[in-house]
Protein backbone atom coordinates (compact mmCIF):
# COMPACT_ATOMS: atom_id res chain seq x y z
CA UNK A 1 0.00 0.00 0.00
CA UNK A 2 0.87 3.57 -0.53
CA UNK A 3 1.94 6.47 2.10
CA UNK A 4 -1.17 8.12 0.90
CA UNK A 5 -3.77 4.98 0.80
CA UNK A 6 -2.60 4.28 4.47
CA UNK A 7 -3.20 7.72 5.69
CA UNK A 8 -6.75 7.75 4.44
CA UNK A 9 -7.63 4.49 5.98
CA UNK A 10 -6.14 5.57 9.12
CA UNK A 11 -8.41 8.74 8.89
CA UNK A 12 -11.22 6.34 9.21
CA UNK A 13 -10.46 4.65 11.92
CA UNK A 14 -12.64 5.95 14.97
CA UNK A 15 -8.75 6.24 17.41
CA UNK A 16 -7.19 8.18 14.91
CA UNK A 17 -10.06 10.92 14.60
CA UNK A 18 -8.12 13.36 16.71
CA UNK A 19 -5.10 13.15 14.00
CA UNK A 20 -4.87 15.82 11.32
CA UNK A 21 -2.86 14.70 8.43
CA UNK A 22 0.54 15.67 9.39
CA UNK A 23 0.07 13.38 12.44
CA UNK A 24 -1.73 10.85 10.24
CA UNK A 25 1.13 11.07 8.16
CA UNK A 26 4.01 10.89 10.54
CA UNK A 27 1.95 7.65 12.55
CA UNK A 28 1.71 5.92 8.53
CA UNK A 29 5.43 6.82 7.84
CA UNK A 30 6.52 4.64 10.96
CA UNK A 31 4.12 1.49 10.45
CA UNK A 32 4.73 -1.25 8.63
CA UNK A 33 2.50 -3.39 6.12
CA UNK A 34 1.95 -6.86 6.94
CA UNK A 35 0.32 -10.05 5.12
CA UNK A 36 -1.87 -12.82 6.90
CA UNK A 37 -1.96 -15.92 5.14
CA UNK A 38 -5.37 -17.61 5.78
CA UNK A 39 -5.82 -19.45 9.61
CA UNK A 40 -2.91 -18.13 10.43
CA UNK A 41 -2.55 -16.68 14.16
CA UNK A 42 -1.62 -12.71 14.29
CA UNK A 43 -1.08 -12.83 17.89
CA UNK A 44 -1.97 -14.68 21.21
CA UNK A 45 -3.79 -14.25 24.08
CA UNK A 46 -1.46 -13.70 26.57
CA UNK A 47 1.33 -12.27 24.57
CA UNK A 48 3.26 -9.26 25.42
CA UNK A 49 1.79 -6.36 23.55
CA UNK A 50 3.80 -3.97 21.75
CA UNK A 51 1.84 -2.45 19.01
CA UNK A 52 -1.54 -2.39 17.15
CA UNK A 53 -3.10 -3.27 13.98
CA UNK A 54 -4.87 -1.80 11.28
CA UNK A 55 -6.68 -4.35 8.81
CA UNK A 56 -6.59 -3.09 5.42
CA UNK A 57 -7.85 -6.10 3.68
CA UNK A 58 -9.80 -9.12 4.87
CA UNK A 59 -11.42 -10.34 7.94
CA UNK A 60 -9.81 -11.28 11.44
CA UNK A 61 -11.35 -13.12 14.38
CA UNK A 62 -10.65 -12.46 17.99
CA UNK A 63 -11.06 -15.18 20.37
CA UNK A 64 -11.30 -15.11 23.97
CA UNK A 65 -10.63 -17.96 25.81
CA UNK A 66 -10.60 -19.36 29.22
CA UNK A 67 -9.23 -22.58 31.08
CA UNK A 68 -9.15 -23.59 27.35
CA UNK A 69 -12.22 -22.91 25.93
CA UNK A 70 -13.88 -20.09 23.42
CA UNK A 71 -15.44 -17.75 25.49
CA UNK A 72 -16.13 -15.50 23.51
CA UNK A 73 -15.39 -14.56 19.46
CA UNK A 74 -15.44 -11.61 17.26
CA UNK A 75 -15.21 -10.62 13.22
CA UNK A 76 -13.27 -7.60 12.47
CA UNK A 77 -13.01 -5.94 9.42
CA UNK A 78 -11.44 -3.39 7.00
CA UNK A 79 -10.45 -0.62 8.83
CA UNK A 80 -10.57 -2.16 12.38
CA UNK A 81 -8.08 -1.40 14.72
CA UNK A 82 -7.26 -4.38 17.28
CA UNK A 83 -4.78 -3.67 20.20
CA UNK A 84 -5.20 -0.11 21.07
CA UNK A 85 -4.64 -0.68 24.63
CA UNK A 86 -1.31 -1.33 23.99
CA UNK A 87 -0.08 1.44 21.69
CA UNK A 88 -0.06 3.21 25.32
CA UNK A 89 0.74 0.83 27.70
CA UNK A 90 2.99 -3.03 27.90
CA UNK A 91 -0.06 -5.08 28.09
CA UNK A 92 -0.55 -8.63 27.54
CA UNK A 93 -2.89 -9.46 24.60
CA UNK A 94 -6.52 -9.95 25.65
CA UNK A 95 -7.37 -11.86 23.02
CA UNK A 96 -5.59 -14.01 20.16
CA UNK A 97 -6.55 -12.84 16.32
CA UNK A 98 -6.72 -14.94 13.54
CA UNK A 99 -7.09 -14.52 10.03
CA UNK A 100 -10.47 -15.96 8.77
CA UNK A 101 -9.00 -15.05 4.88
CA UNK A 102 -5.72 -13.58 3.63
CA UNK A 103 -5.20 -10.38 5.85
CA UNK A 104 -3.06 -7.35 5.20
CA UNK A 105 -2.46 -4.88 8.03
CA UNK A 106 -1.10 -1.99 9.32
CA UNK A 107 1.82 -2.76 12.03
CA UNK A 108 1.96 0.63 14.36
CA UNK A 109 4.45 0.05 17.18
CA UNK A 110 4.02 1.49 20.79
CA UNK A 111 7.16 3.42 20.05
CA UNK A 112 5.74 4.78 16.63
CA UNK A 113 3.38 5.91 18.46
CA UNK A 114 4.76 7.38 21.28
CA UNK A 115 7.02 9.65 18.81
CA UNK A 116 4.12 11.33 17.82
CA UNK A 117 2.55 12.04 21.09
CA UNK A 118 5.82 13.50 21.66
CA UNK A 119 5.59 15.49 18.63
CA UNK A 120 1.87 16.75 19.43
CA UNK A 121 1.60 17.23 22.96
CA UNK A 122 -2.10 18.23 22.76
CA UNK A 123 -2.99 15.34 20.59
CA UNK A 124 -1.47 13.45 23.80
CA UNK A 125 -3.77 15.22 26.33
CA UNK A 126 -7.08 15.02 23.92
CA UNK A 127 -6.04 11.21 23.16
CA UNK A 128 -5.81 10.99 27.26
CA UNK A 129 -9.27 12.92 28.14
CA UNK A 130 -11.18 10.75 25.80
CA UNK A 131 -9.43 7.52 27.37
CA UNK A 132 -10.42 8.95 30.38
CA UNK A 133 -13.55 9.44 29.59
CA UNK A 134 -13.76 5.26 28.55
CA UNK A 135 -12.15 4.61 31.49
CA UNK A 136 -14.97 6.62 33.93
CA UNK A 137 -17.61 4.77 32.24
CA UNK A 138 -16.43 1.27 32.50
CA UNK A 139 -15.70 2.34 36.11
CA UNK A 140 -19.53 2.79 36.78
CA UNK A 141 -20.67 0.29 34.50
CA UNK A 142 -18.17 -2.46 36.73
CA UNK A 143 -19.82 -0.77 39.98
CA UNK A 144 -23.59 -1.35 38.44
CA UNK A 145 -22.43 -5.25 38.02
CA UNK A 146 -21.48 -5.36 41.52
CA UNK A 147 -23.62 -3.84 43.04
CA UNK A 148 -26.14 -6.12 41.05
CA UNK A 149 -23.94 -8.98 42.20
CA UNK A 150 -24.52 -7.71 45.88
CA UNK A 151 -28.08 -8.63 45.80
CA UNK A 152 -27.67 -12.20 44.41
CA UNK A 153 -28.47 -14.51 47.67
CA UNK A 154 -25.38 -16.24 48.86
CA UNK A 155 -27.48 -19.90 49.67
CA UNK A 156 -29.39 -21.91 47.35
CA UNK A 157 -32.61 -20.96 46.36
CA UNK A 158 -35.53 -23.15 45.23
CA UNK A 159 -37.16 -22.07 41.65
CA UNK A 160 -39.91 -20.24 43.29
CA UNK A 161 -37.39 -17.77 44.94
CA UNK A 162 -35.22 -17.75 42.03
CA UNK A 163 -38.44 -16.52 40.00
CA UNK A 164 -39.18 -14.04 42.16
CA UNK A 165 -35.42 -12.50 42.80
CA UNK A 166 -35.32 -12.23 38.80
CA UNK A 167 -38.85 -10.31 38.53
CA UNK A 168 -37.65 -7.91 41.65
CA UNK A 169 -34.57 -7.19 40.64
CA UNK A 170 -34.32 -7.85 36.66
Amino acid sequence: MSLTTDIDLLRKVSFFSEFNDDQLRLLAFGAESRMYRAKQVIFRQGDLADSGFVITQGQVRMTISENGFDQHSQILGVGSLMGEMALMAEIRRSAMATAIEDVKVIQIRRVTFRRVMDEYPDLAVRIHDRLAVRLTALVEDLDSIQSRLDKVPSEPLSLEEIAEFIKREG
